[in-house]
């Protein structure tokens, strides 16, 4: 866009008229309104690839992305936590392990019902075959109880049998396969075993695969006694008060992402473990897991020393005394290291929360967008990154650990596709044995907090889908666990 002003200037005996263009400056609306900002570009990168994913579903996941996010409330164990739970129960925020047990009581209840009903059915099944047995032998006499059992009797069967000639073989055609076909039970539809959806523009790994992959579901989330964090029920859209500072010095409470708290809780962590927090940048799943009073140690690391400092920035807001009490006692450690040089270090559970498109932010910021043009090669170069942390995450771990890799993106490539290469690279290239959990069981007693995309997007992992009523994420994560 420009403007025009006008000039007069005199030449001998007449006049002239010259045009002089004036641009407008970058911030005026005109420019503002026809540039093409990296949200803009992510819009509709998302639009063309994730339509293809998710189909009709898309639409109101686009529209949760584009609205406003809903937070969690994680209560400082080390403030002034009793306090804090109940201010925030009397605001109407619900206790998620509250909600979870409940949800899983309802389940177990529903189960045994259903076992009951169907004990029930086959009693009562066999009660009326007895009773019909003994009213037709009271109703008849000795004479038509013979011929009843002369009616009913094997010979009798066989003389009034019906054959079913459509199942008879001809040994001539005994290797069709038609024949194998119709009559061999099948277990697997061969060739869609590794089917992954991809956007045709991505070509970042292989899906046919000729290696097995171990799978084990499971069944129950442990929800660590002392971790408490509130949420609202679903509908609701309230937001959390910022966090205040109590007796100790230190926030009551760490507003998150809900999401976010599901990783963290795959880890399963135990008394005694050691944590390491592969990328651990801005230090609040981290501060989860210290939460939980359970780790021995828990490094956070990140490759970005300003990061790094954010992090720590975390620690001192919400752990009172943190050099002296923290640090020093070597219960927290910052590391300042690309995870995947971390050496001579053996760790109990290894969470992998991966650099990704972190799809929300870049809808809604410019500054630092994925989707910036200066940063093409980056944003295509991170698969390739992705599964390199993993795969050391999966090396480092001790025989028997658990990593837990999770993203901010609903993209496949960086979900399963990156867990896909892994297991494969690992196949081709090592003995290590790495098994799967399938925690769709489990995730059914957050179902009242969270909406899960449907299992035939996601094969390896779990993705929380953003929706209008439950506005979290998008969270992927995948459990795996080193057997040997």
């Amino acid at each position: 866009m420009f403007s025009f002003s006008y000039s007069i200037l005199k030449f001998f005996n007449g006049m002239s008229k010259t045009v002089v263009r004036y641009k407008h400056p970058s911030d005026h609306w005109s420019v503002l309104r026809k540039k093409v900002h990296p949200i803009h570009k992510a819009l509709n990168h998302f639009d063309d690839f994730y339509n293809q994913v998710f189909n009709k579903k898309w639409f109101s996941i686009r529209k949760a992305l584009l609205g406003r996010q809903k937070y969690v409330a994680v209560v400082n164990y080390y403030g002034d936590n009793e306090s804090t739970m109940s201010n925030l129960e009397l605001r109407g925020a619900l206790n998620m392990r509250t909600l979870f047990n409940l949800e899983k009581g309802y389940i177990n209840e529903t189960a045994n019902e259903k076992k009951t009903k169907k004990v029930l059915d086959e009693v009562l099944r066999l009660d009326k075959i007895d009773e019909n047995i003994v009213e037709n032998i009271n109703s008849n006499d000795s004479k038509e109880i013979e011929l009843n059992a002369k009616q009913f009797s094997l010979a009798a069967s066989l003389d009034n049998a019906e054959l079913d000639t459509k199942r008879l073989v001809d040994s001539k055609n005994l290797l069709s396969t038609e024949i194998l076909h119709e009559f061999i039970p099948a277990t697997k539809i061969k060739g869609m075993e590794d089917f992954i959806p991809e956007s045709s523009h991505y070509k970042m790994y292989d899906q046919d695969t000729n290696f097995a992959v171990k799978v084990e579901k499971q069944y129950d989330i442990r929800f660590p006694d002392h971790l408490n964090i509130y949420c609202y029920e679903s509908g609701n859209n309230s937001d959390f008060d910022s966090p205040k500072k109590g007796k100790t010095g230190v926030y009551n409470y760490y507003l998150m992402d809900g999401g976010s708290i599901l990783p963290v809780l795959a880890l399963d962590i135990q008394p005694g473990h050691r944590i390491l927090d592969m990328c651990a940048s801005p230090g609040g799943k981290s501060l989860l897991a210290i939460q939980t009073l359970y780790p021995e140690c828990v490094v956070s690391n990140d490759v970005s020393n300003s990061r790094l400092n954010r992090i720590k920035s975390v620690y001192e807001q919400f752990l009172y005394d943190f050099d002296e009490k923290w640090l020093d006692t070597g219960k927290v450690r910052l590391s300042n290291r690309d995870g995947r040089y971390i050496l001579d270090e053996s760790f109990d559970r290894i969470l992998v929360d991966v650099p990704c498109t972190t799809d929300r932010h870049s809808l809604h910021e410019n500054d630092n967008n994925i989707f910036k043009p200066s940063r093409i090669k980056e944003r295509l170069q991170l698969p390739e990154l992705q599964k390199e942390l993993l795969l050391h995450a999966l090396k480092l771990v001790r025989k028997g650990g658990i990593v837990v890799y999770s993203t901010c993106s609903l993209s496949p490539i960086q979900n399963d596709g990156v867990v896909h290469m892994v297991l494969k690279q690992i196949w081709e290239e090592t003995n290590m044995e790495v098994l799967v959990k399938d925690m769709s069981p489990a995730l059914l007693q957050t179902r009242s907090v969270y909406e899960f995309a449907v299992k035939n997007v996601f094969r390896y992992g779990h993705c929380v889908l953003p929706s209008i009523e439950q506005n979290y994420g998008p969270t992927y994560f995948c459990k795996l666990q080193k057997i040997n």
